[in-house]
């Protein structure tokens, strides 16, 4: 299986009001979560990171995708939603912004995360049952079983696209200086607990949490958290089997 993760990041101008801190937190905790073996066992060299790029280098980073049987993308920072266009507009830098629509690779397998608010342009409350189930033993995990049944996973998935967003249209995605953003903050999380409490004999068993299914149970913390705010979207085929996010085996 031919992978590719791009993690693309635009914390904002350093020392400007609305800087967010926690978008380096984000790129951090995505690369813990996809090296680990509940996050599929990427390796390094299949994980590229881009902060802050210009438009150029984006298009020719989602240029040369094309080649991979599996591209993850995920962007994490500042965007805003353009009614003319009725799309996501993610800011690179400042006076570079580009069509998320761009991040769309077609033609291949993918899964594409905005972190980013979806507005018109112009400390975190801990959840006690996710940290009961964190507090609970993890199943024994085979390193190589995980990366295999992932490959496999996506293997099985027609040629589709998933998008997750971290808000619907005309609302913000909120940011935490200290854990990340509110949303990559909670999918992370509630996937990790979500492995822990697996019951799993990984001697015989797989179980695998799809990008839907871990978006599903990030949707209801989000909301909470932001007191109906801020409510996570997805965009998926109507019919799966869905590409993994995290797996135990």
């Amino acid at each position: 299986m031919n992978r590719k993760a791009v993690i693309i990041s635009n914390p904002g101008e350093s020392g400007a009001e609305n800087y967010c801190g926690g978008v380096i937190k984000d790129v951090a905790n995505y690369r813990l979560f996809l090296l680990s073996p509940i996050g599929g066992l990427w390796q390094r060299s299949e994980i590229s990171e881009m902060s802050r790029p210009s438009i150029a280098e984006v298009r020719l980073e989602m240029q040369g995708l094309f080649t991979y049987d599996y591209v993850l993308v995920v962007f994490v920072g500042h965007g805003w939603h353009s009614t003319d266009l009725d799309s996501t507009i993610v800011r690179l830098r400042k006076g570079q912004e580009i069509d998320s629509n761009e991040l769309r690779i077609g033609m291949t397998k993918q899964t594409l995360i905005l972190d980013c608010c979806r507005q018109p342009y112009p400390g975190m409350p801990e959840d006690r049952a996710l940290l009961e189930m964190l507090a609970k033993t993890a199943p024994p995990l085979h390193d190589q079983d995980c990366r295999r049944y992932y490959d496999k996973r996506i293997q099985d998935c027609a040629e589709e696209l998933v998008v997750m967003y971290a808000c619907s249209t005309g609302q913000s995605a909120a940011d935490n200086d200290a854990t990340g953003g509110i949303y990559t903050y909670n999918l992370l999380r509630a996937s990790k607990a979500w492995a822990r409490a697996s019951t799993a004999d990984t001697s015989s068993e797989v179980e695998i949490l799809s990008v839907v299914a871990a978006h599903e149970k990030t949707l209801p913390l989000v909301e909470r958290l932001r007191g109906g705010r801020q409510t996570p979207h997805i965009e998926k085929p109507r019919t799966g089997p869905y590409y993994p996010f995290c797996i135990v085996a």
